[in-house]
């Protein structure tokens, strides 16, 4: 069994199908960076840097960024959108970070610990480079429950094909488990990180149908079309069009974390 999932297979798609506003992505890192001072030579690790979502914004500022990730596909995506030089990218297992002990200010880990057996490997990783004074963020995004992709979730979970997270199933659990290694944690709460996600019903079904979400890889092709159907049918009963805007609300949970050494 792979004890981690890469998005090599969804590079090309990954940032039209996980749409973050540039406002609520600033917001972001003007939180983190407001979060703990920095200084010319200090060190930010995106771990699981993906496509530079946040890389980018914080490298932008004058921050020293290195990225890492276990996809070269990813990262190749970052540097098509021409990365400042003090943005750095290494490609590496985040359960053996290659770092020293206590050798950076500040680590992100956002939507990565579910995809990865051996999420807590990670965790202490973090803890071992960080500063004495450096501070760990996690990031999840919550809400942007759309009506096609929960319909299709719905019912392919009824037919037990969806798998349980290969990681950390919860951000409850990832936070449970830095406190129980001395971390003390902090939510970050703003109101710059809630907004509202618009998509087009059919911009969703065109998401299902390429299966850009890891859920849906081990689904059977012919189930998988089986569902989509249905998915569609339901969404020309419930709603009349597919072309229709449909709008929820989303939020960032951001938690700093500071380690008692």
């Amino acid at each position: 069994m792979n004890r981690f999932l890469s998005f090599d297979r969804v590079a090309n798609e990954y940032d039209a199908t996980r749409f973050l506003p540039e406002t609520v992505r600033e917001a972001v890192v003007e939180q983190m960076l407001n979060a703990i001072p920095f200084c010319p030579d200090d060190w930010f690790i995106d771990a699981g840097v993906g496509t530079g979502r946040f890389a980018l914004p914080i490298a932008r500022r004058g921050v020293r960024v290195l990225g890492i990730d276990v996809s070269r596909s990813m990262m190749c995506q970052l540097l098509r959108k021409h990365p400042p030089p003090n943005l750095h990218l290494a490609q590496a297992d985040l359960r053996r970070l290659p770092l020293r002990s206590q050798t950076v200010r500040a680590v992100l880990i956002a939507h990565v610990l579910h995809l990865i057996a051996d999420w807590q490997d990670v965790l202490r990783e973090c803890r071992r480079v960080l500063h004495r004074d450096g501070v760990l963020f996690l990031l999840y995004e919550e809400g942007k429950r759309f009506p096609a992709r929960e319909y299709y979730l719905a019912r392919a979970r009824e037919k037990g094909l969806l798998p349980p997270p290969l990681g950390a199933h919860s951000a409850a659990e990832a936070v449970q488990f830095v406190q129980g290694l001395g971390g003390v944690v902090t939510m970050i709460e703003h109101p710059s990180l809630h907004w509202i996600a618009r998509r087009t019903h059919e911009e969703v079904l065109l998401e299902l149908e390429r299966r850009t979400y890891s859920q849906l890889w081990d689904v059977p092709d012919d189930v998988h079309r089986a569902l989509l159907e249905q998915a569609r049918r339901f969404v020309r009963h419930q709603f009349g069009s597919e072309g229709d805007t449909y709008t929820t609300e989303a939020v960032v949970k951001l938690y700093a974390v500071q380690f008692n050494n």
